[in-house]
């Protein structure tokens, strides 16, 4: 849900990661010229320059030569590869950036046991698509759940906020309604999701979030009431009878007491972060 920086990704090694020769050994004959010819610059481009320049390539070409191009870059056995995946690894998220409701993993030991490998969001899906399948600005660690639901389905292609280049943070607001609602364990909040941003709408719609958080009222509920005790007096208070001298910050205490990040870049590294900023900004615990 905060935009990704990928400032640490070398697109050049990522380009080297990829199985160049065989893609261009499968796709040899004359017809897919196009493509072999210019493949560093697919794999490596921009999202500006997929648009602009990439995505016309696949009216060239029959619904069997897409299938053949699809078999040629053979995602799935790259998404397999540990030097491969180690790429979106460095991207240093945690939490899907599309919903910010479930954690994405990157973990493996002996894969025929153990596989949280995570899934990666084609923006543009492969199966229209081929030859992005492995464009690095095309792919995008997600949930199984954002990813699921975005397979087989092109009503929003190109039209929710990548989260390489926009920021669904700034364009979307979580609150609550809390007029007269007093301290107590029982008492009901409903989460509301808005934005007046037409591409974050769409997100919204392809994802389900605004439906997805209505069922979060008890988080809701959490916050409101640790709001309510944890005021800014009391939480210093905390910082300086106790974790000051265990060297915490006094925002690492507040993440402790709200068990979230309440700084906006961190909101990718837990689920919920977004929300609890929300709402924390709502009652005034943290600065907009």
């Amino acid at each position: 849900m905060k935009q990704i920086d990928s400032s640490s990704i070398n697109i050049d090694e990522y380009f080297n990661a990829i199985d160049v020769e065989s893609i261009k050994t499968k796709l040899s004959d004359a017809k897919y010229h196009t493509i072999t010819n210019d493949l560093e610059n697919i794999i490596k481009a921009d999202l500006n320059t997929i648009k602009n320049d990439y995505l016309a390539l696949s009216d060239s070409y029959s619904p069997d030569e897409i299938k053949e191009i699809e078999k040629a870059f053979n995602y799935t056995a790259h998404r397999k590869k540990v030097k491969f995946m180690e790429y979106f690894k460095k991207l240093n998220i945690k939490s899907c950036p599309f919903c910010n409701n479930n954690y994405i993993y990157f973990y493996t030991e002996d894969a025929r046991k153990f596989n949280t490998l995570a899934t990666l969001e084609h923006y543009y899906p492969k199966g229209k698509y081929p030859h992005l399948s492995l464009s690095f600005y095309n792919l995008i660690p997600s949930c199984s759940t954002c990813n699921s639901k975005f397979k087989g389905n092109v009503t929003h292609e190109g039209e929710i906020l990548h989260p390489y280049y926009e920021d669904f943070d700034d364009k979307a607001k979580f609150s609550v309604g809390v007029d007269s609602l007093s301290v107590h364990k029982s008492i009901k909040l409903s989460v509301k999701l808005e934005s007046n941003d037409d591409r974050c709408k769409k997100s919204i719609d392809r994802f389900q979030l605004d439906k997805i958080y209505t069922q979060h009222s008890d988080i809701a509920q959490e916050i409101w009431n640790k709001a309510q005790v944890y005021n800014d007096s009391r939480i210093d208070e905390l910082y300086e009878s106790f974790y000051k001298n265990l060297g915490y910050s006094k925002e690492e205490v507040k993440n402790m007491i709200f068990c979230n990040y309440l700084d906006q870049k961190d909101i990718n590294k837990r689920n919920h972060a977004k929300l609890t900023q929300d709402i924390l900004k709502q009652f005034e615990l943290i600065r907009k």
